[in-house]
């Protein structure tokens, strides 16, 4: 099997992986490269301009890159976007590279998001909420997997016409 280090405290354990991981705060060097990702893994990806809105104005944000350093390079495989308001916290989005995907990446991100969420802001956040495609049966999955609930269906919710389930998990 492949080795499985960590750099981070508090991450997933036990699973094959050959490179080292680091969950960090997304800075405006890393837009390039967020950019790349939002492109491969969804139907309709943000602009440059919405990501700096969300990097550098939306003041109830939260953007986390996970890096990985495989052979010595280091890369962003992944991103999870969150804002937080009152008691609860929705997630914008949540996405892998490609080329890392299943091997547990996503799973890091929101453990880290979870981390945040009650470290800073003491059991005041209730709920993390989140919307995702209909069609999307891997994301609907995965989040199923990690304890959300699909609540309700947003009819025509997507730009192209397409709906969205509206899915919650309870944090306390």
């Amino acid at each position: 099997g492949r080795k499985y280090l960590s750099l981070e405290a508090g991450l997933s354990k036990g699973f094959a992986m050959s490179f080292v991981t680091a969950i960090r705060r997304m800075e405006n060097a890393d837009l390039d490269r967020v950019l790349e990702i939002e492109k491969e893994s969804f139907v309709t990806p943000w602009t440059r301009r919405d990501w700096l809105y969300e990097l550098t104005e939306n003041p109830i944000n939260v953007i986390f890159v996970l890096e990985v350093i495989e052979d010595g390079i280091k890369e962003i495989a992944g991103f999870i976007d969150f804002m937080v308001t009152f008691s609860s916290s929705t997630i914008s989005q949540i996405a892998i590279a490609k080329k890392y995907r299943k091997q547990h990446l996503g799973t890091e991100l929101l453990n880290k998001m979870i981390e945040h969420l009650k470290n800073e802001y003491n059991e005041i956040v209730e709920t993390i909420t989140l919307e995702v495609r209909t069609h999307n049966q891997a994301a609907i999955a995965f989040y199923e997997k990690h304890g959300f609930e699909g609540v309700l269906i947003k009819p025509a919710y997507y730009s192209n016409g397409e709906d969205a389930l509206y899915m919650v998990r309870r944090l306390i």
